[in-house]
């Protein structure tokens, strides 16, 4: 009876280490910067649309052209929105909307993932305009259904908004997707 007693507890005593043990783990991993986040609204499509979910990484990221991006700000209600970098510190930005072009730098951004050639939307910034330091430039995909740093009220990202860059889509479960 004694030795069928000590098995139970020693089994129990496994169970709940491992249980424990797995629970610090996702702790940590979400902890040190893996996260997830949802696409709300079709500013990324068509490579992403709303209902999305995306794992994003902080850890140890460095912004670089075309990432795609949450940003989180305090006044947004801890909601982050996902967007795509154009522009980094001390980038000339210029987009002319006779033409539909953006420019950094002078170079043309080649934008393969975008769903129109249409800019319609202006924005309320005059260009060219020239990212600050410690700050980015971001649009959506989707150009003419995006509020991003054309505007005002989003503006120039500051680096330390960046919540993660976008790593995987992982649901919905059939277009599984990752981003380089």
């Amino acid at each position: 009876m004694k030795k069928s007693y000590e098995k139970f507890c020693a089994g129990v005593y496994s169970f709940l280490s491992t249980v424990i043990g797995c629970t610090l783990c996702i702790f940590a991993v979400f902890l040190i910067g893996i996260r997830i986040a949802e696409v709300d609204g079709n500013s990324m499509y068509p490579g992403l649309v709303s209902g999305d979910k995306i794992i994003i990484s902080g850890i140890f990221y460095t912004p670089e052209y075309g990432d795609i991006v949450a940003i989180g700000r305090a006044d947004s209600n801890n909601n982050s929105f996902i967007k795509r970098i154009v522009g980094l510190p001390g980038d000339e930005i210029d987009i002319n909307f006779d033409t539909h072009i953006v420019t950094v730098n002078g170079y043309v951004v080649p934008e393969t993932y975008k769903v129109n050639a249409a800019l319609s939307e202006k924005g309320d910034l005059t260009y060219p305009v020239t990212v600050p330091e410690n700050c980015v430039f971001v649009l959506g995909d989707n150009r003419d259904d995006s509020l991003d740093s054309r505007f005002s009220e989003i503006g120039f990202i500051k680096l330390d908004e960046i919540a993660g860059k976008a790593i995987y889509r992982i649901y919905p479960f059939g277009n599984f997707n990752i981003y380089k």
